[in-house]
């Protein structure tokens, strides 16, 4: 099998023999027609795949027909790939034949895609989410994807944390569980100062990323919570970790520093886009990352990124705590830092049986009224 790096470029496992002829002169063209480097690498990496299996299955690439990619799907999905890349895999198979069909260097002319009557969706069930949750969608606004607990736990299991020494891997921990407790963006996370925090209360508060104070001053400054489970690693990087992490984190504001290495300017504060890989990465060392492709084959998003973790958990809250009550829409929308209301109701989901359980709770027998 093929594997993905974290870059969503396919490793080169995949050794042609009979067909290297045709993918360079598909490479060739990619290079001409399509702009953004990792496309290309992507678009090469699932022909490469696609022209092996090729070769296994005594499959001239030139002459094939509908039924050879269905029977290449099928393959794929006996070998248990996820949903989107199967997608991504047959979307490089399409691209291949449309540039074979609209190159004028080519040998020889192709009639017809034969991917053109496969549709991934009605004949297979094939969707680029998979099991992941649509919370949302309207017209005019892209889908919301949040993931469960049990999908976001693997992150921060100890085999898949980031980092070469206890010190790293104890701040990248938190980092990743404190973007799914508290649900804030990267760039309020980065900024979280040492001294607004009140650890009895496990209380931090913090400036808004993206609010001003004259449209919204109850919100400009808000605070969020962490779990008592989370007690230990806090005061453990606090205490000892923060320290040997960076000898002069002492000089620094920041909660999260980077290494002694790190910019003196920024008083050793992470960036944002720093925490976000630490996100990605556990996700990749976790094997549960995956590309949510657009129609171009290119990555519009990863599954799993630091702004995710914030939609699961809004989701989560607002849906499945407390015994799937849910959390106070009022006080989601204080923690998550929402303008709008219907900002925070677009993360809970219609339901008619829920609705009616939580009316029977609001109006208990004893306390009826007329």
């Amino acid at each position: 099998m093929m594997e993905r790096n974290d870059k969503g470029q396919f490793e080169a496992k995949y050794r042609l023999e009979e067909n290297t002829d045709h993918y360079e002169q598909y490479a060739e063209w990619v290079l001409l027609n399509v702009d953004k480097e990792t496309t290309q690498d992507r678009l090469k990496a699932g022909v490469r795949a696609w022209l092996y299996w090729c070769e296994q299955q005594d499959v001239d690439p030139l002459t094939v027909e509908e039924d050879d990619v269905r029977l290449y799907i099928q393959h794929l999905q006996r070998d248990n790939y996820a949903n989107p890349t199967i997608t991504r895999r047959v979307a490089s198979v399409s691209k291949y034949y449309h540039g074979l069909k609209h190159n004028a260097e080519a040998e020889w002319k192709l009639e017809r895609n034969p991917t053109t009557d496969i549709n991934l969706r009605k004949d297979y069930d094939i969707k680029n989410t998979s099991d992941y949750v649509t919370v949302l969608y309207r017209e005019g606004r892209k889908d919301i994807i949040a993931l469960g607990p049990d999908k976001i736990k693997p992150l921060v299991e100890p085999e898949n944390i980031p980092g070469s020494n206890p010190a790293t891997r104890t701040r990248n921990e938190l980092i990743i569980r404190l973007f799914w407790q508290t649900a804030v963006r990267g760039d309020e996370l980065s900024r979280f100062r040492y001294g607004n925090i009140d650890w009895d209360k496990r209380d931090i508060e913090f400036r808004s990323a993206k609010l001003n104070p004259e449209d919204h001053p109850d919100l400009y400054y808000r605070h969020v919570w962490w779990e008592p489970n989370l007690d230990y690693l806090m005061y453990r990087w606090k205490e000892s970790h923060r320290e040997q992490m960076n000898p002069n984190a002492g000089d620094s504001p920041y909660l999260f520093v980077t290494s002694q290495n790190g910019s003196e300017k920024d008083l050793y504060r992470m960036s944002p886009s720093e925490m976000s890989r630490i996100v990605k990465r556990a996700a990749h060392n976790a094997g549960v990352q995956e590309p949510l492709v657009g129609s171009g084959d290119d990555v519009k998003q990863w599954l799993y990124t630091a702004h995710r973790l914030r939609h699961s958990r809004i989701t989560f809250l607002a849906n499945d705590a407390n015994d799937d009550e849910g959390m106070d829409l009022n006080s989601l929308r204080m923690m998550a830092g929402h303008a709008k209301f219907d900002t925070t109701l677009d993360y809970v989901k219609g339901d008619w049986e829920t609705a009616r359980q939580r009316f029977r709770t609001a109006t208990p027998e004893e306390e009826q009224t007329f």
